[in-house]
């Protein structure tokens, strides 16, 4: 039976893990977040919440500029990794073997493994509680078309999406889960 309780309790899982890179005067790092969304699509717009001591953050503030990576299932240990891990202590890109390729419109690292990727400009910081909401204008997206349906949803027979859980636990989504198709009803007063 659900109960009211006192303590905070967050519950947002299962969900899609972003991997965010950054790079400024040839510094570059990799990290995970769970906190991020689409924002908007006038202009295309994307954001993240990180907290200010992370390396991330620091060089996305003064470079302006990162990307948002989506990685498939295979790849849930090395997000993992990258989310645990400081880039203040080693270079993520070189301990985990991290291949990438420069962005066109951002001089920002784009993940090789990435299935769809987003290169962002920094439009705003805001603080909101402990964390950093930063919201950036798409400049340039990524697609691998193979692993989309032509009605632009993923194709589930060639693509396996992490999802994360929770503490550190990730499911993979894939042909296997059932499949529900409701009708949109349209609303009448």
């Amino acid at each position: 039976m659900r109960k009211p309780v006192d303590r905070p309790v967050w519950y947002a899982y299962p969900g899609m893990v972003a991997v965010v890179t950054t790079q400024h005067n040839g510094e570059k790092n990799v990290m995970a977040s769970g906190w991020h969304t689409y924002i908007g699509s006038s202009p295309s717009m994307y954001g993240i919440s990180l907290r200010k001591e992370t390396h991330t953050y620091k060089l996305i503030e003064k470079s302006g500029v990162f990307a948002i990576n989506f990685l498939p299932g295979h790849c849930s240990e090395l997000i993992q990794a990258v989310g645990t891990r400081s880039g203040v202590d080693i270079d993520k890109f070189k301990e985990f073997n991290i291949s990438y390729e420069q962005g066109i419109k951002a001089d920002v690292p784009i993940l090789t493994e990435a299935y769809f990727a987003y290169e962002c400009r920094v439009h705003s910081i805001a603080t909101l509680a402990d964390h950093e909401w930063i919201a950036g204008e798409v400049l340039q997206r990524y697609i691998d078309q193979d692993l989309f349906l032509e009605n632009g949803l993923p194709n589930l027979d060639k693509l396996d999406i992490p999802l994360y859980i929770g503490r550190s636990n990730y499911r993979i989504l894939n042909s296997d889960a059932e499949e529900h198709h409701h009708a949109f009803y349209h609303k009448t007063d």
